[in-house]
């Protein structure tokens, strides 16, 4: 693990939050809307460093507090190590963001085992050793936020994204059954399906899922909204097991 720690005492009077995957074009959105709203914002990233350190600089321009973390979500002593800087950086997990996703964009006859492999692991798997090492955090605090970025594929499917759907379905299956499990810590979880931004991951679906007669309003979600829209689910106190999609597709 590695990235810019902090070197005064936590912040516990603050709210906090730690996007894994924040260095994604969601993810750094999402980032972004919560330091504006005076949030501590702890920025995970695998290999793109890069990304990362341009969203702590952006946010920091404007007087926002953020830092960055780095793990692969696959390797649980760097699961266990992220948290434990974040931790002592801030004294407190407020809320807990997934906004991690590969896909291969391969029609499913043409996915071969190590692609299928890659998206289950990282989509699903990944969010399954976060989530496992962040409920004990949460549960002694009783009290917390869990928000999944999911996808409309995960509920439809989609041609092409045949591997990413399935991680995605799956995802929704954890998703209830944490928020089950937690209720009674006072822990919510929920997810959200962000609609398609133009990002790496777009892949083969995006011409078709940007198509405007898709969608009821004639328009695509922007990252803006969706951020927003994150920010206003996680400051409700009485939802949970749900998932919001954002995008006006039937």
């Amino acid at each position: 693990m590695s990235g810019t720690r902090n070197l005064t005492s936590p912040k516990e009077s603050q709210p906090t939050i730690l996007v894994f995957g924040g260095s994604g074009v969601i993810g750094r959105a999402i980032a972004r809307e919560f330091a504006s709203q005076g949030w501590s914002v702890g920025i995970h990233y695998h290999h793109n460093r890069k990304a990362a350190e341009e969203t702590v600089a952006t946010i920091s321009k404007t007087g926002g507090d953020a830092q960055i973390y780095q793990a692969n979500v696959l390797d649980l002593s760097q699961i266990r190590t992220i948290f434990h800087a974040f931790l002592q950086d801030h004294g407190s997990l407020t809320l807990l963001i997934w906004a991690i996703g590969v896909a291969a964009s391969k029609l499913l006859l043409k996915t071969t085992a190590d692609e299928w492999e890659e998206a289950i692991q990282t989509n699903l798997t990944g969010a399954f050793h976060v989530l496992r090492e962040a409920g004990p955090i949460l549960e002694k605090q009783q009290d917390g936020t869990v928000l999944l970025i999911g996808s409309r594929s995960g509920e439809q499917g989609m041609p092409g994204q045949a591997a990413y759907a399935a991680s995605k379905a799956g995802l929704i299956g954890l998703m209830r059954t944490a928020a089950q499990e937690w209720g009674g810590w006072n822990i919510r979880v929920n997810a959200i399906f962000p609609g398609w931004h133009t990002s790496p991951l777009s892949g083969l679906g995006i011409d078709s899922a940007l198509n405007q007669q898709t969608h009821i309003l004639n328009r695509t979600p922007s990252l803006d909204h969706v951020a927003k829209s994150v920010y206003h689910l996680a400051s409700t106190r009485d939802i949970s097991g749900q998932v919001w999609n954002l995008d006006s597709r039937l």
